[in-house]
């Protein structure tokens, strides 16, 4: 029996992160982690040879009966409570959705055919490449819908996993209570540099518009904004209630975020907590999907992927299970990479423009969680999402997301302006990407540090106050 079968893994320390919970990554490295299974072999092997289920292991006869009986069902066991504390891999998919948001908005200002698969937006040359991302499968990496149907799938799972877990209502209480204190730091300081920049006339996105033709979306940005006293009602109330983004176009997401959290924790806590509620979270999951709030159907299917987790859930081994999951990973990219643009009739998507949808996000929504379905129960994508690189985006990826677009808008837009001569189009663009991203990074990387672990330690204090005498479970 191959030692490997064992995956030794750190106990999960959960810190919310852009409506989700984090997981440390572990740190050793592979020939430590070989070690490790190792010796928990030896030490599993002992205990059981110590209580005397392997009795019947000194005997010719009845070798597999014990192995069988015994040795791996305990082996099972042990490995689906270890995958239960790995959830560090869904740092690493948050991250390269949040690059994914990033690739959009470029995309958007820079290369509108890849969007809206117009052939009169080209920017370089005759457009091949543009369009050859916008009918094919390729622009699900500049897909911001899908992106932001993760991110909405992944709250769902793990705003859901402890109680999956434990079955204590207090939990749903105490995160409810906590929620709006959880984004409401990270996103009213963005809103206030947001504030700022635009006093300053920093903003130049708006020039840009004729030139990257462009305008419709980038005349959109950062506008109508009002006074002081206006801007602090929106950070406090328009964004988080009545989907107001005017002060910083991305937060369009966090009424999503903050409605479709309590829609989670109260959905949980009449559904109660056992197996039967897996058929109750796919009726109201397609319930939703059936409204014209598709986006709030991610957080009951994330919570979904999170019961059958903690349920030990695996696909069928052989060519069953690997046909499955080809099949979900087929209709995820399909589905996922479904164009925002309207110019549909000769695309591979044709057979989906069905009028009763109205919108893309059907689409997105189903794809994020046909494709996290399949990650969250396949090791090799585990251990994928799992490297450094991503764990890291993935710890940096709500602050990114909050300040990227107003990055992009002042000191990316002015370098284009100023490099930019007939002719040259894609160098001006590079290196307006390329400075863009790497501020975007540094500010990012601080921005977490001093401001969104912050909200996460005044949101732990609010969310115990509140609940503070509450005994119930």
């Amino acid at each position: 029996m191959s030692l490997g079968f064992f995956v030794l893994t750190k106990a999960d320390h959960t810190n919310d992160r852009f409506g989700s919970s984090e997981t440390e990554p572990q740190s050793s490295s592979a020939a430590a982690d070989s070690y490790l299974c190792f010796i928990h072999t030896l030490i599993t092997l002992h205990s059981c040879l110590k209580v005397g289920n392997f009795a019947y292991m000194l005997t010719s006869q009845g070798d597999w009966l014990s192995l069988q009986n015994h040795f791996i069902p305990t082996l099972v066991r042990m490995n689906i409570e270890s995958r239960q504390h790995s959830l560090g891999f869904l740092d690493g998919v948050r991250g390269v959705a949040m690059i994914i948001v990033v690739f959009h908005h470029f995309g958007l200002a820079f290369f509108p055919a890849i969007n809206y698969m117009n052939p009169d937006q080209v920017n370089l040359g005759n457009g091949g490449i543009e369009l050859l991302i916008a009918k094919t499968p390729l622009n699900i990496f500049f897909n911001g819908g899908f992106a932001v149907s993760i991110f909405f799938v992944l709250s769902g799972f793990v705003l859901s996993y402890k109680f999956h877990r434990s079955g204590n209502h207090k939990l749903l209480r105490e995160y409810a209570a906590k929620r709006y204190f959880r984004l409401l730091i990270p996103v009213g300081v963005s809103v206030i540099l947001c504030y700022i920049l635009h006093e300053a006339g920093l903003f130049t996105h708006k020039e840009l518009g004729d030139m990257t033709k462009s305008k419709n979306w980038l005349d959109c940005l950062f506008r109508d904004m009002s006074t002081v006293a206006d801007m602090i009602k929106n950070l406090f109330v328009d964004v988080f209630l009545n989907r107001d983004d005017r002060y910083n176009p991305v937060l369009w997401t966090m009424t999503i975020e903050f409605l479709g959290s309590l829609l989670l924790f109260s959905f949980l806590t009449l559904a109660g907590n056992n197996k039967k509620t897996i058929l109750l979270h796919i009726i109201v999951a397609v319930l939703i999907l059936l409204t014209d709030k598709k986006f709030y159907a991610a957080f009951i299917l994330g919570s979904l992927i999170s019961r059958l987790f903690v349920d030990g859930f695996s696909f069928p081994k052989g060519w069953k299970g690997i046909g499955i999951k080809l099949l979900l990973l087929s209709a995820g990219i399909y589905f996922s990479s479904y164009p925002q643009g309207s110019l549909l009739e000769q695309s591979i998507w044709k057979p989906l423009s069905w009028s009763w949808t109205n919108s893309y996000d059907l689409f997105h929504v189903l794809g994020s969680f046909c494709l996290l379905f399949v990650i969250c129960f396949e090791n090799n994508f585990m251990r994928f999402f799992s490297i450094k690189p991503f764990l890291y985006l993935g710890k940096i990826s709500f602050s990114f997301y909050l300040i990227h677009l107003a990055v992009l808008c002042s000191l990316g837009t002015t370098l284009f302006l100023e490099l930019w001569k007939p002719g040259t189009y894609f160098i001006p663009f590079l290196i307006s990407f390329l400075a863009s991203m790497a501020v975007s990074f540094l500010i990012s990387h601080f921005y977490y540090k001093f401001i969104d672990k912050a909200s996460i330690g005044l949101s732990e204090k609010m969310g115990k106050l509140i609940t503070k005498g509450d005994l119930s479970e």
